[in-house]
């Protein structure tokens, strides 16, 4: 029999009534309008049925228990299915389910599944048409977004008026995209992808383990010194042919499909001892795994760390006191100062092909310009120099690895947002799977492994490292023996292969003789202050987050935090870069609901919404810690332990967000805001600016390596990584990562040719 509603013919997981209960609910939560359609002309539950056949199979339980409680809920209220309700009615039993106190609903899972409905429902209205909702673009259109356009001009950028690319709209399909479409078989000199299915070679120099964002940048200079290196990463070569400008699909703050390793494997999150665990959540994004890591898809923002940061105790301590750490706080020097990278640091800016900050900064000292002029102005942008300008403030475009002209064979960049989250199918995104890897492949020195996970760093008898355990491309099990290993994965995969490592030697895990692994945990909270301009339109759906201004006069060697009740500072910034499902996200006005036609019509304003984000400082405590969850395992098929994060947001942080969302506050006002509003201080233990854990210094009995990344209690054994910092600015922290791994490389490099043991 065919469905009532024409949108619903051919359900795959729903049955006819919780079909019906499922319209009902969605189109409540986004009805139509005298202007425009709702939830079920777009096509929410076709798209809901559809994923819960496939990517969501996992809560179809969820689904069906959850509408039946609902229609036994409006039962007991109206003596009818909850379809039968008038729209008042059930208005009224879904505000109670939001707040999870639906009467007689004996599920204590309420509000969960209000909160996984409600995401789907943007979902189905603003993902691409690809994945079965936003029929025939209607979705976009309600919003008057565009769609899926890969360039805009300069006058775009900067146009006062919306830009509406004439009308039309633009979807995956229309540019020649399908889902699900295998990659183009490709051939690189020096890297065969069926090498991981291959035994193990003999005994190796290096293993490298991890080819992302770290290992992906050494390698050549491992490889390039004559060293042996394999290197085994568990995830694939990426081809820019494998992305695609699919916001559901690819970026990290959906469904994240470049990232199943990662996915499969997120830590268990707790506030303080003894508390329950649930999953960690994040205040930016996930990972990825593959050739190039996650600087495949990140906003590309490479920013330097300013000289003080690298003895912030003793910038603070002489300058406030003793008194100004706080309680708990472990804050520290760094074992390498700012003089010292600032040779790698111009080295990793040459090498990614960094554009210039414009002149702007004042507060960086540097021997040397970075390589490219700095990306195009934008509206938003624009607005918020004027502002900070004003405010006697020293804005500037932020450094980026992005080809604002062309550089090194690689094309200038294309100015479209859909950037952020996503892979460049032009290489006009630097990272090492375009470059770096290239060249180490090319010396004959690298053996490339993809899709060989590293379970174990195997050690003698003596406790020194001695290779790694893996399980390769086929499943099995292998050892591959090398001279050293190097840690160079992500920092909570790093930490948990230390732990997971542990030997006759290092009973607790190797690094942790003095009980240091895991410990001065730190991440970044990206919290943010939304203004609505109502006389000014800022098209950020014309480019990049890369094209982005920025304030560092807050986290300058000048700003005395400790006048406003806290240590520490932040980044405050503009960036653009809206795209649909990020819309139907943003945080919302007091008053403003979270579903229903007042949220409809409150969407439909976003080209009028600016927003000042906030990067910020994030200080070590003893309190905040890694370590491996004696319960939860991995969903890879090993059944691995995963990393518990034990981390609050510490009093001295939540002061620092109070005043710098006041001061973004400010700035919004200046630009012309009307009304604005504070998005969550405190949005997840997890982002993709997780550092510490296996800390730099130069004493064992409070660091896990030394200046040099050595691991101090496990010879042959180095970290790379965020992992290693021994404290978390409000800078972004990729070009520092790579400056300190560059110098370490080579200081490895020197002794081995030195005759020095690794």
């Amino acid at each position: 029999m065919l469905s009532p509603h024409p949108r619903l013919d051919g359900l795959l997981t729903f049955s006819p009534a919780e079909a019906l209960t499922a319209t009902a609910l969605f189109e409540r939560l986004f009805p139509a309008d005298e202007r425009s359609p709702g939830a079920t002309k777009i096509g929410v539950v076709a798209y809901v049925d559809r994923a819960l056949a496939g990517a969501y199979a996992d809560l179809r339980e969820t689904y069906r228990i959850g509408l039946l409680a609902l229609d036994a809920a409006a039962s007991s209220c109206w003596g009818a299915s909850f379809a039968e309700g008038d729209a008042a009615a059930q208005d009224g039993l879904l505000a109670d389910l939001e707040r999870g106190t639906v009467a007689g609903w004996e599920v204590p899972e309420q509000r969960p599944f209000f909160e996984t409905v409600r995401q789907h429902l943007q979902e189905g209205l603003f993902a691409d048409p690809l994945h079965g909702g936003n029929v025939d673009k209607l979705g976009w259109r309600v919003l008057g977004h565009p769609g899926v356009w890969l360039d805009n001009s300069a006058e775009e950028n900067l146009s006062e008026t919306p830009v509406d690319k004439g009308g039309a709209i633009q979807s995956l399909a229309d540019l020649g995209y399908a889902l699900g479409t295998p990659a183009q078989a490709f051939e690189m000199p020096g890297y065969d992808p069926q090498a991981g299915a291959q035994p193990p070679t003999t005994k190796a120099d290096v293993v490298l383990v991890g080819v992302g964002g770290v290992g992906g940048v050494i390698a050549p200079v491992l490889a390039g010194a004559g060293l042996r290196v394999v290197g085994l990463e568990a995830g694939p070569y990426w081809l820019p042919a494998d992305f695609s400008p699919d916001e559901l699909g690819q970026a990290y703050y959906c469904r994240a499909g470049m990232g199943r390793k990662f996915l499969d494997e997120i830590p268990r999150w707790r506030t303080a001892d003894g508390e329950p665990t649930g999953e960690l959540t994040f205040s930016l994004g996930r990972m990825m795994n593959g050739v190039g890591g996650s600087v495949i898809h990140y906003g590309a923002w490479l920013r330097r760390f300013h000289p003080h940061h690298f003895r912030f105790r003793s910038h603070a301590v002489e300058r406030w006191g003793e008194g100004v750490i706080p309680e708990g706080c472990t804050l520290t020097d760094w074992p390498v100062s700012y003089d010292e990278l600032e040779p790698w640091f111009c080295r990793a800016e040459a090498m990614a092909g960094v554009t210039s900050d414009g002149g702007g900064n004042p507060f960086i000292r540097r021997s040397r310009l970075a390589p490219l002029p700095p990306l195009r102005p934008f509206r938003l942008g624009e607005a918020f120099r004027e502002a900070t300008t004003a405010m006697g403030l020293h804005p500037h475009p932020v450094p980026v690895g992005m080809t604002s002209q062309a550089n090194g064979g690689w094309p200038e960049m294309r100015y479209t947002a859909w950037n952020n989250g996503f892979g460049s199918w032009t290489g006009d995104k630097w990272h090492p799977g375009l470059a770096t890897v290239p060249e180490a492949l090319a010396t004959g020195n690298f053996d490339l492994r993809t899709h060989c996970r590293v379970i174990r760093v195997v050690t003698d008898g003596d406790g020194r490292a001695r290779g790694v355990e893996y399980v390769d491309a086929l499943g099995r099990r292998q050892v591959q023996e090398a001279e050293a290993v190097i840690l160079a994965a992500y920092t909570y995969e790093n930490t948990r292969l230390m732990f997971l490592s542990a030997d006759g030697k290092h009973a607790d895990g190797l690094g942790n003789d003095r009980g240091q692994l895991g410990r001065n945990y730190t991440t970044k909270m990206f919290a943010h202050v939304d203004g609505f301009v109502p006389d000014k339109v800022f098209n950020r759906h014309t480019g990049p987050a890369a094209q982005g201004v920025v304030l560092d006069d807050f986290l300058a060697e000048g700003f005395d935090g400790p006048a406003h009740g806290f240590l520490g500072g932040a980044t405050l910034g503009a960036e653009n870069q809206f795209l649909p499902i990020q819309i139907s996200r943003e945080s919302l006005p007091e008053g403003v609901p979270r579903w229903g036609s007042d949220y409809k019509r409150h969407l439909q304003e976003w080209q009028h919404f600016a927003v000042v984000r906030i990067q910020p400082d994030a200080l070590p405590y003893a309190a905040n810690r890694l370590e491996i969850d004696p319960d939860a395992r991995d969903r890879s098929g090993l059944g691995l332990p995963v990393v518990r994060v034990t981390y609050d947001l510490q009093p001295n942080e939540k002061r620092l967000a109070d005043h710098m969302e006041g001061v973004s506050e400010e700035i919004l006002r200046r630009m012309g805001a009307t009304e604005t509003w504070r998005g969550p201080s405190f949005t997840g233990a997890g982002s993709s600016h997780d550092m510490g854990a296996c800390r730099m210094g130069g004493d064992p009995a409070t660091s896990v390596v030394d200046r040099d990344l050595r691991v101090h209690d496990t010879p042959g054994l180095y970290v790379f990584g965020g992992a290693t910092f021994p404290t978390c600015p409000g800078i972004n922290p990729t070009l520092t990562i790579w400056a300190v791994a560059l110098r370490a490389a080579d200081r490895f490099v020197a002794r081995l040719k030195a005759g020095d043991a690794p």
